[in-house]
This record gives structure tokens, sequence and C-alpha cells, in this order.
């Protein structure tokens, strides 16, 4: 079996794969956080890659700041998941992306203040939803 791509490439403004707009103007830092996750806890495990090859074959774990609560010195942060083939691919009827898995979801409490603590809220939810697409993506794979 060939290495199994995972597409980190946030560039296209109309189809993010990282959204961390409900962070407002701490929107970009917290999309960093989720391709820098992505792109440490992929390079951990064997099979996979985040550098671009010929005909690329594998994901996209898209990533979503879904809510952000922040009171006194804590942060609490919920991102919402979906695995998605790449490149897009469609099913045979034409009714939508090939999704793997499109209600995965992840919470976390952060101490702090601003920028950084919703910074490491979004990096340990983050972290444990990659982590957890692992195997869905081994699985999967064998089927397309």
């Amino acid at each position: 079996m060939s290495v199994i791509y995972v597409n980190t490439d946030n560039s296209n403004f109309q189809d993010k794969v990282y959204n961390g707009t409900l962070a407002k103007g701490d929107a970009a830092a917290v999309e960093k956080k989720m391709q820098e996750v992505v792109v440490k806890v992929i390079g951990k495990n064997a099979g996979f890659t985040t550098n671009k090859t010929p005909d690329p074959k594998g994901y996209s774990i898209m990533l979503k700041l879904a809510k952000l609560e922040s009171t006194g010195r804590q942060v609490k942060c919920t991102l919402s998941g979906e695995l998605l083939r790449y490149p897009n691919t469609y099913s045979v009827k034409g009714s939508g992306q090939g999704m793997v898995s499109t209600s995965f979801s992840g919470s976390a409490t952060a101490t702090g203040m601003g920028k950084f603590a919703v910074v490491d809220c979004v990096e340990a939810v983050a972290e444990s939803m990659v982590e957890k697409s692992i195997p869905a993506m081994r699985s999967d794979i064998t089927k397309w």
C-alpha cells in the first residue's frame, strides 16, 4: 500500500481546511495551530505524509472552531470535524464529496486569557481529533 496523503493546504479562502473565524482577531493563529497539529500528529504515524506527492490519494481533516467561551481566566473551546477523501471525490450519483466521517468533535478547557489560551485550547482538542482519525483513514483507504 502506498503512503496516505493528508492535505493541509489552507490557502483557498473559499474551501478552507481549517476554520477559526469564531476566534475573530485570533483566527489566523487558531488556523495555523490546527495546521501545525495535523502536520505533527500525521508525521508521527508510519504510512502517512503531509508532503505533496504526485497524484496524491488521501484525506483532508477539516477542523472548525465551533464554540468558544471565555470566563475569567478560563477558555472553553469545541471543535467540529469532517474527514473527507482527497482529492475531492464524489459519489456515483453526484450527491456530494466523499465523506468518511462528518460528525466528530471535541472540547477542552484552558487556563489563561486571550490568544494564547485560545490557541492552547484548540491545540489540545485538535491533537485528540487528528489521532482519532488515523484508524478511520487506514480502514477507508482500501475502499477506493
